[in-house]
């Protein structure tokens, strides 16, 4: 899994040649995936010939037969790996020279095929798959135990000491009464009885406990979000245990039993839900840009104002959509921003990693604030 540090260097990466960047949505889910050319190889191929006919209509030689002998290499390397490494989606960046080389096996699908030569490595889509799979806190409550998982770009996995169980000591729920005669119509209580009200108060012991604990570790976890999972009553139980740091990080709770499958199982369940979360907030935050603009706060709405912004270092949250064409405004902002206005959506998502801004990708659709401003809005520091 790649890491934001990754991402920030890649972002800001000055190759001394050019770089070509290859996104295949390899994952063996798509239908599209399950002909016998699957369509990201057909996508590869297609991308590859679209980039050489571009450059075969230039005049530089020497960067037409670099990119021929790359080209070939890419293809025949991407379509041999095995399954475990073309994962879900596959990033690849690589100069003609070797000089310059990663490859990335990403467990969340991308949402298109690409295939880029510029002079930077392409990153929008790698923002995207980090946007989506925010790190986030899975707390599976059962009657007996609190388990936590940490799911982030599609891999989960637990933490260290993440499971608080139920301790009942050496107590049994024997049906006996406690002292002959003491039972039955007498009103006596049972030992049984005597059971079921331990069993109440270390659950509730267990709940506060592990409720405080997640609450010390939601920094040190990274946690952006959380989901409570749990079966019937006990959400609400667990939800009354939580203290406001929690409680406040939580964007949903459902009626979820796991049973014993193991991290990877629950990931892919959850994963549809985690799915709407980000849509859901990405969303509103668009819907925050718009608003801020309308009362004169401090927001973008439109290409030319959000580039502008970028450029003068005060965005700290970038949306934008991947599809976007900006090039009407090429001649409208700083200088600053170079490269192809067909790459303005590119820069811009390389100014605002630059600044430590977040970026979130809605595509056309998504948001109305979002497609009314033009496919690019922000918010702003200051």
């Amino acid at each position: 899994m790649f890491t934001r540090d990754d991402l920030r260097a890649l972002a800001l990466a000055e190759p001394a040649r050019p770089i070509l960047s290859v996104y295949a949505r390899t994952d063996p889910r798509d239908p599209a995936n399950t002909a016998r050319v699957p369509a990201w190889e057909v996508a590869l191929r297609n991308g590859l010939r679209a980039v050489s006919e571009r450059l075969e209509s230039g005049e530089d030689r020497e960067q037409r037969l670099a990119f021929r002998a790359l080209a070939a290499r890419v293809e025949r390397e991407t379509i041999d790996l095995g399954p475990s490494e073309r994962a879900r989606s596959l990033a690849v960046f690589v100069d003609a020279e070797g000089d310059f080389s990663q490859r990335l096996s990403l467990r969340l699908p991308v949402r298109r095929d690409v295939v880029v030569w510029d002079a930077r490595p392409f990153v929008s889509p790698l923002v995207d798959i980090a946007d989506r799979g925010a790190a986030t806190g899975v707390v599976l409550v059962d009657g007996e135990r609190v388990r936590l998982l940490h799911v982030e770009q599609g891999h989960a996995s637990e933490p260290e000491d993440s499971t608080y169980a139920l301790t009942l000591e050496d107590w049994r729920p024997y049906e006996a009464y406690t002292s002959p005669g003491a039972g039955g119509a007498h009103g006596g209580v049972s030992q049984a009885d005597r059971f079921d009200a331990l069993v109440e108060e270390q659950r509730a012991k267990l709940f506060d406990g592990a409720a405080v604990a997640t609450a010390r570790r939601l920094e040190q976890l990274g946690w952006e979000r959380v989901v409570v999972a749990a079966e019937g009553s006990m959400a609400a139980r667990f939800g009354s245990a939580m203290p406001a740091a929690l409680r406040s990080r939580v964007a949903a709770s459902l009626d979820f039993n796991p049973g014993d499958s193991g991290p990877a199982a629950i990931a892919a369940a959850l994963e549809p839900l985690l799915e709407e979360l980000w849509l859901r907030d990405s969303v509103a935050i668009a819907e925050l840009a718009r608003d801020r603009v309308l009362a004169g706060g401090a927001a973008t709405l439109g290409p030319q104002d959000t580039l502008s912004a970028l450029a003068a270092s005060s965005v700290d949250h970038l949306l934008l959509d991947p599809e976007g064409d900006f090039r009407d405004v090429a001649g409208m902002v700083p200088a600053s921003i170079g490269g192809p206005p067909e790459l303005l959506g590119e820069r811009a998502v390389e100014l605002a990693i630059s600044v430590g801004a977040r970026v979130s990708a809605l595509p056309a659709g998504a948001s109305g604030a979002l497609d009314e401003a033009g496919g690019m809005a922000a918010l702003l520091r200051y």
